[in-house]
């Protein structure tokens, strides 16, 4: 297992993406308790939604936060 900082990961994504073939990474966020665990999976196996699901989502939520005069 490999833990690493937000900022470390993120100024070496490549890196840490390479090493998750082969090795457990979590990335801690500083200021909080929590943490990120970095998966790599064949498949994924969640419903995603398609294009126009998207679209769709964004719009119904454009639509029920109008801006603020």
């Amino acid at each position: 297992m490999i833990i690493v900082s937000q900022s470390e990961f993120r100024d070496n994504l490549k890196k840490y993406f390479d090493l998750s073939t082969k090795e457990r990474i979590i990335i801690t966020q500083r200021g909080t308790n929590e943490v990120i665990e970095l998966v790599r999976k064949t498949r994924v196996e969640e419903p995603y939604l398609t294009s126009d699901e998207f679209i769709n989502a964004v719009n119904d939520r454009i639509d029920r936060f109008p801006d603020k005069p």
